[in-house]
């Protein structure tokens, strides 16, 4: 099922997932714990996402929704005692007979009630775990959640890649997010989408360095660039390349990022919006060194120096003589730092030469119009308080190689 050899193909079938009422549980005190500029309103944010997929299907595109998959595989009654077990380990509780107990509790709710308190996480004053006379358990108790919601699923593109015709599970770095790729490996474990096909995974769990999504773009069927930042380290990277030379990919080009928060994935720096055609950071362009990493006699990948010139480095990967980079916020350094964080950068090619964007970008939207793409923007002031954008929002499961 999985066919994704492109960043700009026509998109067919795509996974989001609609907000829901884990982001009610976004509390200002741990604003920055949970990843969030600022708490959404909810109805809001909905609406917002609900014009971001109407976009796609009115495309043609086959909207997937994360909680409908994931809701689907817990219909398997085996699959959501093995996805408790790990979830519950992976929530880091501190006392095993409050993970024992909250692991019944799981067990004792229906499954929308499950699916629900899995994304909205529990309480500390829950009831259902009144029994917990640990002295870690009832410490645990007086803190506002005893198992943390999961407040940025909304961002598919982050937990899990697609890449070619086989998938990788995020490692993540921040404690928020490290509970996500659970839920994609059980999807595509079980879910009916996903269910009887035999898809490689590029990233065994045995390694455990940091990677995430938003840190890949798939040129072609030959090349696949990732960011090296504060989500995906080096080892990682050298790993999977090893991997997507088995699986016939040619060369990976490294871009090595500042490691910190405004530049931790390399789709808020750049994106591919057409054949020869890039949004970018011209502020980084020049200051940021790109490698090289080729497959070797020694049956391991041999990085080298490519540029720190980031339209030579992207004529190399695409071996072509020039690359049209579009500023993101054109110009000026101000409006280049503005638009870069508020994501306009991350815009989503839905078809070569077409994308989906924040309107909030006018700047760069306004750039990519006069260089003739078509552009769909719409507002999204709730949605852009998690740091992430369109391309954040949605992960291909299957693209055309147009």
């Amino acid at each position: 099922m999985i066919h994704v050899y492109s960043e700009i193909g026509t998109l067919k079938t795509v996974m989001v997932h609609r907000p829901g009422n884990e982001l009610k549980q976004i509390h200002p005190s741990m604003l920055e714990e949970m990843l969030f500029e600022d708490t959404p309103f909810l109805p809001s944010t909905q609406a917002e996402h609900d014009v971001f997929t109407n976009i796609l299907r009115e495309k043609g595109v086959e909207v997937l929704d994360m909680r409908d998959l994931f809701t689907e595989a817990m219909k398997d009654d085996w699959m959501r005692f093995n996805f408790t077990r790990e979830f519950v380990a992976a929530s880091e509780l501190p006392s095993e007979g409050l993970a024992k107990s909250v692991h019944a509790y799981y067990g004792s709710l229906s499954l929308e009630d499950f699916v629900e308190a899995i994304y909205c996480g529990i309480r500390g004053d829950n009831p259902a775990i009144s029994d917990v006379r640990t002295l870690a358990g009832l410490v645990a108790k007086q803190d506002l959640f005893l198992v943390k919601p999961l407040t940025n699923t909304h961002f598919t593109r982050d937990s899990s890649i697609n890449v070619g015709d086989s998938y990788i599970l995020s490692r993540m770095r921040m404690a928020a997010r490290k509970r996500e790729p659970l839920m994609m490996k059980y999807i595509i474990q079980s879910a009916p989408a996903y269910k009887g096909k035999i898809i490689d995974n590029l990233y065994p769990e045995k390694y455990n360095y940091i990677l995430e999504g938003g840190n890949f773009m798939v040129l072609n069927k030959d090349v696949v660039c990732i960011g090296s930042s504060q989500r995906t380290e080096p080892q990682a990277i050298e790993i999977v390349a090893e991997e997507l030379f088995k699986h016939g990919f040619k060369s990976v080009y490294v871009f090595d990022l500042e490691q910190n928060r405004q530049n931790m994935y390399l789709d808020d720096m750049l994106s591919m919006v057409d054949h020869d055609t890039f949004i970018y950071n011209p502020l980084l362009s020049g200051n940021v060194p790109v490698y090289k990493l080729s497959w070797s006699d020694y049956e391991q990948p041999q990085a080298t120096f490519v540029s720190d010139d980031w339209r030579k480095a992207l004529c190399e990967a695409l071996d072509t003589d020039w690359v049209n980079l579009i500023p993101c916020g054109g110009d000026d350094p101000i409006a280049s730092a503005w638009e870069t964080w508020n994501m306009g950068s991350n815009v989503l090619a839905i078809a070569p030469g077409e994308v989906i964007g924040f309107l909030r970008a006018e700047v760069t939207l306004d750039l990519l119009d006069k260089a003739g793409l078509k552009v769909h923007a719409f507002a999204a002031p709730e949605l852009s308080r998690g740091r992430g954008g369109c391309r954040c929002m949605c992960l291909p499961i299957d693209r055309a190689d147009d």
